[in-house]
């Protein structure tokens, strides 16, 4: 086991009540992958479950100079080959602020130059989604409304940067093939049926085209793009999905959005962007 995957997105990308169901998936040993190591600190996995078991999405994770990681080592047979699962900065905001200004940090630098897959979370809907203006009539506006602050970068562009670090970071696989890159499109139970049969890629290309776009022309990635609703549907705005998820219990309640074919269909399993990243 000599190289790890690494999972980010910026803040309110989905990354933090992806963890707790996973965890669930990798210890109960009930998807394409299983923990087969116990981690030394899951105390913040065990924080957001918690919310989850009460029927609430976790808080969002304030910013903090203390590396707050969650790494497993993950295997899809009891002897098969192994790989070092890494959530760093659960907030986010690491990333956010590498892009802003333009550098990681070394620690965080090499963490990417030892792996050689990743995950990148993107959310649909997010409250923290920032839309490029129009700045002829949108700074008017905001000044008649007395707001002058710049919304910060767009989410697009943040994305398209973050992709760029992965691109000039992560090492080639032990095989030689490309490093992977799963993107992951969370809070995918908030689409209708038709965005859900036309699937993620179609949500990118038409929500972020530039990001879509950055995807397609990347030569020295492997990418694949999920839908993920890891509970199962929306806890906080859907009253009976959240009578019955508390009903039904967490466990087994999330999915990914696959293609099969021509079309998309759900997989209860979310563990699979993590064993197509890392081939298992």
């Amino acid at each position: 086991m000599s190289r790890s995957i690494i999972l980010l997105g910026g803040p309110d990308s989905g990354k933090t009540n992806y963890i707790g169901p996973l965890w669930r998936a990798l210890d109960a040993g009930t998807g394409a992958l299983h923990a087969a190591e116990q981690p030394e600190n899951i105390n913040f996995v065990l924080e957001v479950t918690d919310h989850l078991f009460e029927g609430n999405f976790a808080p969002r994770s304030e910013h903090s100079d203390t590396r707050r990681d969650f790494e497993v080592v993950v295997a899809a047979t009891k002897d098969g080959p192994r790989s070092r699962v890494v959530v760093p900065d659960v907030s986010g905001e690491l990333w956010r602020s590498a892009v802003i200004d333009g550098e990681i940090d070394r620690d965080w630098m090499n963490e990417l130059r030892h792996a050689d897959a990743a995950l990148l979370f993107v959310r649909v809907d997010s409250d923290l989604d920032v839309r490029p203006l129009d700045w002829v009539t949108s700074r008017r506006m905001l000044e008649r409304l007395g707001q002058e602050e710049d919304p910060g970068i767009s989410t697009q562009v943040m994305l398209c940067e973050l992709i760029r670090f992965l691109e000039v970071s992560l090492a080639n696989r032990e095989d030689g093939g490309l490093p992977r890159l799963s993107v992951v499109v969370t809070a995918w139970d908030r689409v209708d049926a038709v965005k859900f049969n036309e699937g993620p890629v179609a949500y990118l290309e038409r929500e972020y085209p530039l990001v879509a776009g950055r995807l397609a022309d990347l030569e020295r990635l492997n990418v694949q793009i999920f839908g993920l609703s890891a509970v199962g549907g929306d806890l906080k705005h859907d009253p009976r999905y959240r009578q019955e998820f508390l009903e039904a219990g967490c466990d087994g309640q999330g999915w990914v959005a696959v293609r099969d074919g021509d079309g998309w269909e759900k997989k209860h399993d979310v563990t699979i962007p993590i064993a197509w990243a890392v081939g298992l």
